[in-house]
């Protein structure tokens, strides 16, 4: 009997995948964010205003949770967040001490100019939190002693709050009702958005999180200080929520996803199933990137071997996403990673 082809079938049923990605993956992301980062806000003013190492403590707590969350809504880089800029205004590393300790001294700058991109967010943050081999009591003592790093974490948390309420405001408001009746495949549809947001979230995370670190780009030299977390040393957390919010946006959390999709497509791959091929390779790479002890800074010179197992399994999850997926969907990839694989 012939083989049945998309014309043959019901057709998959888009907005269903949509309402499922908004409601229960993007939505609850964002809400998960905003909620960490007003508990930062609420915890750092405590410190600003006890100068206790105790309180100091809570921040450093809150602010890791706020990181892990950040991961996931990195992805989501298009309508509300990419008019904000999301990922350049909250996540630049390596952050530029430099200017940051020139900020500080001069008590003025404006954080929307382009020169305080690498000098803000959440890497700028790690930085003033953990500082280079520092005690906590020194770090704390920094706080007490200048006012004007008091008040540049108030003015990088406040930056971060500002632009997340405006997404967030943008989303409940219009924006949702866009995205989930946006029913196509082409170039500025929503699962455009989403197939190419993914890939370029997942060569982000292959290449920035951990191969840049690793010498991918440097002729094999590694380079730890590229390290995303460089200070507090939670590099490998990141990468893996990271990893985990990427999946969480293939399977739609195990209601309508991408998953669906292709098998709604019966979509082939080398003899078998492509989404068969995909979940396998999910759950190589995230097995290979918890194999790599903490911190990634120590384990890119010391542990190589075993960041490149991780490195290359995330390279083929890459290639089954942005080459096998799109083509099976019919998206068109639009996003340049200068990266030539």
């Amino acid at each position: 009997k012939k083989e049945k082809t998309e014309e043959d079938k019901p057709p998959f049923d888009k907005q269903a995948l949509l309402v499922n990605m908004a409601d229960n993956v993007i939505l609850p992301a964002y809400s998960d964010f905003k909620t960490s980062l007003d508990s930062l806000v609420l915890t750092y003013n405590t410190f600003k205003t006890s100068e206790q190492q105790s309180d100091f403590q809570i921040v450093k707590q809150k602010f890791h949770v706020a990181c892990m969350r950040y991961q996931r809504i990195s992805l989501f880089e298009f309508g509300p967040a990419e008019n904000v800029i999301v990922r350049m205004n909250f996540n630049v590393f390596p952050t530029d001490t430099t200017q940051i300790k020139n900020n500080i001294a001069a008590g003025t700058y404006s954080l929307d100019a382009a020169s305080n991109l690498d000098a803000k967010g959440l890497p700028a943050l790690d930085y003033l939190f953990y500082g280079y081999m520092k005690t906590e009591t020194d770090i704390v003592a920094s706080f007490t002693t200048s006012v004007n790093r008091k008040q540049y974490v108030t003015d990088v948390l406040n930056d971060m709050s500002s632009k997340l309420n405006l997404i967030i405001n943008d989303w409940n408001t219009s924006y949702k009702n866009t995205f989930i009746n946006s029913l196509s495949t082409d170039v500025g549809s929503s699962i455009g958005f989403l197939v190419n947001q993914l890939n370029y979230e997942l060569d982000y995370l292959k290449n920035s999180k951990v191969g840049i670190p690793l010498g991918k780009k440097s002729l094999g030299i590694p380079l730890p200080e590229k390290c995303e977390a460089f200070y507090g040393a939670q590099s490998l957390d990141y990468a893996y929520e990271t990893l985990r919010i990427i999946e969480d946006v293939y399977t739609g959390k195990s209601t309508t996803g991408f998953d669906d999709y292709l098998i709604h497509l019966e979509a082939p791959y080398n003899g078998g199933l492509l989404n068969d091929a995909i979940i396998a390779q999910f759950n190589v790479a995230k097995a290979k990137l918890k194999a790599v002890p903490n911190p990634l800074s120590a384990q890119v010179t010391s542990n190589a071997a075993v960041v490149d197992a991780a490195y290359i399994e995330l390279v083929k999850l890459l290639v089954l996403l942005k080459t096998d997926m799109p083509s099976s969907l019919g998206v068109i990839i639009t996003y340049q990673d200068g990266d030539g694989d």
